[in-house]
């Protein structure tokens, strides 16, 4: 029972902090959105302006993670037995996929406004430059909390703040440019390199969700280290067909082991309830554990 709270309590902190960097992530979004387009409107900028919408499309795409993140928190039920993990893993493939979109759009139209305004490279270098400090400090956060809990989404999220950066830095590099050289085309020049640095990140992250999708097979040490403490087990031998799938933050085991084939049912159920503990103590993450059990030898001695 005292086993049961303590796990309960590491997923509310789990869901808790996640929920707290998305917010967060929301927030510094909306301030940059807002501080980007003004700026680019202003300083007749396509780049800064396109950096803007990207950012401003951040805030929605956090919303619809912080959604995920909530659903993923929810226990099993009869309709999703195995829980909602992988509501996480949806939402990562639907960010990188929308990342994409965002890149090919403002490249779209920075091809079409090529040469046609004459931004203001003072107020790029300033709008740049706070997105810059703000992306690098929430990205840093975020690529944080995401690795302490394994959360995909909030992985994503973090990636697509860093591509946000390189972003920025595009802008910022194309302002210097403009006063430099007071040549108005390195605004769309930056706008250009912006959507592709984009979209690139975009790819990056679906990446990141397919392998979960196909069940790709799932951390070869931690195979090995089943391995190990099923080797170890009292009246446990030959462990084998050790699969690991990956379910959101969580992960699903399942193996098969060798018993005396002249041991009594209820001295096998201790041994593999055992074994199930012992997994699951050592990886945390681990939420289900099936164990086929074996007479050793293929049941050559069986009484």
């Amino acid at each position: 029972m005292e086993a049961f709270k303590t796990g309960e309590d590491m997923e509310n902190g789990r869901t808790s902090q996640s929920l707290s960097a998305i917010k967060i992530g929301i927030y510094t979004n909306t301030v940059l959105a807002l501080l980007k387009v003004i700026l680019g409107i202003v300083g007749f900028s396509v780049s800064l302006i396109a950096d803007g919408v990207d950012t401003t499309a951040d805030v929605v795409k956090s919303i619809f993670v912080y959604r995920a993140v909530k659903i993923a928190s929810k226990p099993p039920s009869e309709e999703y037995p195995y829980g909602y993990g992988r509501a996480e893993t949806v939402i990562t493939n639907v960010v990188g996929m929308s990342v994409i979109f965002a890149g090919v759009l403002i490249f779209m139209e920075s091809v079409k406004d090529f040469g046609q305004t004459h931004p203001l490279g003072n107020l790029m270098i300033w709008g740049a430059s706070t997105s810059i400090v703000g992306k690098v400090a929430i990205s840093a956060y975020m690529f944080k909390v995401a690795k302490k809990f394994n959360n995909q989404a909030l992985l994503a999220n973090a990636k697509d703040y860093l591509s946000d950066v390189f972003a920025s830095s595009a802008v910022l590099v194309g302002g210097f440019l403009i006063n430099v050289t007071h040549v108005s085309y390195f605004d769309p020049i930056a706008s250009i390199v912006v959507s592709i640095v984009i979209a690139y990140m975009g790819v990056e992250i679906v990446k990141s969700g397919i392998p979960e999708i196909m069940e790709k097979k799932e951390n070869g040490e931690m195979i090995e280290e089943i391995y190990e403490i099923a080797k170890k087990m009292p009246y446990t031998f030959h462990p084998h067909k050790i699969r690991i799938r990956k379910l959101g933050p969580y992960h699903l085991v399942d193996l098969h082991i060798e018993l005396p084939g002249n041991m009594s049912l209820r001295k096998a159920h201790e041994v593999v309830s055992h074994l199930e503990n012992a997994i699951k103590e050592r990886f945390p993450s681990v939420k289900e554990v099936t164990i086929h059990e074996e007479p050793i030898g293929g049941g050559k001695d069986e009484w």
